[in-house]
């Protein structure tokens, strides 16, 4: 419907000023009084008066349905239609009035309705029937919003549509097989010239018709629509209920609740709908779940990623600049008398510093390697007691030289041999003694145990150091994770010992565990496959 007064596209219903409206229907109305005014003589009077109600009809229903509707205020629009209704009044009183200086005044004495002033009061009835049917507009055009955004009056209003047809089919059959119809056809017989059968065909058959299907079709309903209705509502409510959880779970959905789902009830397509939709949810929910963990892996792994960049950034900075500034303090006195043992010891700091470097660049390619899955492993049948001797024999003096500290092993005879890399397994053992001596007092004790166990070797490596807090037990698997346990050594740990413990063993099949008391020592115990 357009209702902008300037649109260059015509549209009939409601699109036209009032002082159009009225306008087209003085014209319609004077047109057909004059068809009349070409049937005097020819028609009966009870035609000329169906003839006065199809005029007072037709021209007030011709301002009904063309008249745009008013805007504002409940209260403005009530003025505007009670001054509207006022104008189609006086305008049906015009069109009597035009035809006296016409010729055409005796039209109207050619009824049965008696004097001139009962067709003016029928004429000036036309305005309150305008108030009447633009009512009705109006509850249709609601009803019409309603039924279009509901599913319960759509519903409703097909059941009710049944009816109002039920109705009207009865409504025209009795009017077929009353005596007006035989009545009305010898009527139409009667007329002369084309005009007046046309003229008689629609006010005496076609108007009377539509009247009296009318009347009786809102007698039948009048009856029969209250319960219907009813009936209709309660009927489309079990449906529409079932559509609203459904709409509502939909809803909800579409907010972010993920969880929400919607009985199923009944056996129906509805049913079917119903439980497609809980699969969908549960199948969109494990979806979410699943991409919401994803995205926090990879939010992790980023930060990890930072947070390695940062610490090997840092821990690379220490040795290079300490190389560095040696080198300089060297290169500054090459030219002056420095003694031999003032340039041994700066070769020994700087050979400290690359090996510090050396070993650290080691563990991150390892640790690199494992996480891409690009480890190479040979596990092998592997008697780790020669291993076990080889590697404390080595650790041992400088643990002793360093920090007077013993390193010791305890290996029992006849031990089976393990499944393992026999040199993964010597850099783990060397990470676990070298944390262990850096942790341990002078005077303290470092013991490398290894015991035979049903189905797996377990390697010890047992301390008489700080310990570390119960807090700290969790991160200490970390990569550059210290603690806040005070080194006894020179603090040249990059903490990246353990994380390399942990990635190596697990690589070979097996599992690292440790327990701690603080103030006692730890012990880290290395599960191992047997062969």
């Amino acid at each position: 419907m357009n209702r902008t007064g300037n649109s260059r596209r015509w549209s009939p219903a409601w699109s036209a000023p009032l002082w159009q409206a009225l306008l087209e229907s003085f014209g319609l109305g004077l047109g057909f009084v004059f068809a009349l005014t070409r049937s005097i003589g020819v028609l009966p009077a009870y035609a000329f008066s169906s003839g006065f109600f199809l005029l007072c009809g037709g021209c007030g229903l011709w301002v009904v349905l063309r008249a745009r509707l008013p805007q504002g205020s409940w209260r403005q629009q009530a003025l505007w239609e009670l001054a509207a209704s006022l104008l189609v009044s006086l305008t049906m009183v015009g069109l009597q009035a035009v035809t006296v200086p016409l010729g055409w005044s005796a039209v109207w004495e050619q009824s049965n309705l008696g004097t001139g002033l009962l067709i003016t009061l029928l004429l000036l009835c036309t305005g309150p029937g305008y108030l009447l049917a633009r009512g009705g507009a109006r509850f249709w055009r609601f009803w019409d919003r309603l039924r279009r955004r509901r599913m319960l009056w759509a519903l409703t209003h097909a059941l009710l549509s049944v009816v109002v047809l039920v109705a009207a089919l009865g409504a025209i059959g009795l009017f077929i097989i009353s005596p007006y119809s035989g009545t009305a056809a010898e009527t139409q017989a009667a007329a002369t010239s084309p005009l007046s059968r046309l003229l008689a065909r629609v006010i005496v058959s076609l108007f009377p018709s539509t009247a009296v299907m009318v009347a009786l079709t809102l007698m039948a309903l009048t009856v029969v629509l209250p319960p219907a209705a009813l009936f209709s509502l309660i009927v489309a409510r079990r449906t529409t209920q079932r559509l609203e959880r459904l709409a509502a779970a939909a809803g909800a959905l579409r907010r972010g609740d993920y969880s929400a789902r919607v009985p199923v009830q009944g056996e129906d397509e509805l049913a079917q709908l119903q439980a497609d939709f809980n699969a969908m949810a549960e199948e969109l929910e494990r979806t979410l779940k699943a991409l919401q963990a994803e995205r926090d892996r990879t939010a992790a792994l980023l930060q990890s990623r930072r947070e390695l960049i940062a610490a090997v950034s840092h821990e690379l900075r220490t040795p290079v600049a300490t190389v560095r500034a040696t080198l300089e303090s060297a290169l500054a006195g090459w030219g002056e008398e420095r003694s031999p043992s003032a340039l041994r010891r700066d070769l020994e700091v700087m050979e400290s510093e690359i090996t510090r470097l050396q070993r650290l660049i080691d563990d991150l390619f390892t640790l690199a390697r494992t996480e891409a899955g690009g480890l190479t492993l040979d596990c092998r049948p592997t008697d780790i007691g020669p291993l076990v001797q080889e590697i404390t024999a080595a650790v041992a003096p400088l643990a002793w030289q360093s920090g007077r500290v013993e390193v010791v092993a305890e290996l029992p005879p006849d031990l089976p041999p393990a499944c393992v890399d026999g040199e993964r397994l010597k850099q783990v053992l060397v990470n676990l003694l070298r944390n262990g001596v850096r942790h341990t007092p002078p005077g303290g004790i470092v013991v490398v145990a290894v015991v035979a166990e049903p189905e797996l070797l377990r390697l010890e490596v047992r301390d008489t150091g700080a310990g570390i807090p119960p807090e700290e037990l969790p991160r200490i698997w970390e990569r550059f994770y210290r603690g806040t346990q005070p080194a006894t050594d020179d603090g040249s740990g990059a903490g990246l010992g353990l994380a390399l413990v942990k990635e190596l063993t697990e690589a070979m099949g097996g599992t690292v565990v440790v327990e701690s008391t603080v103030g006692q020592g730890s012990c880290f115990t290395v599960w191992l496959p047997r062969v």
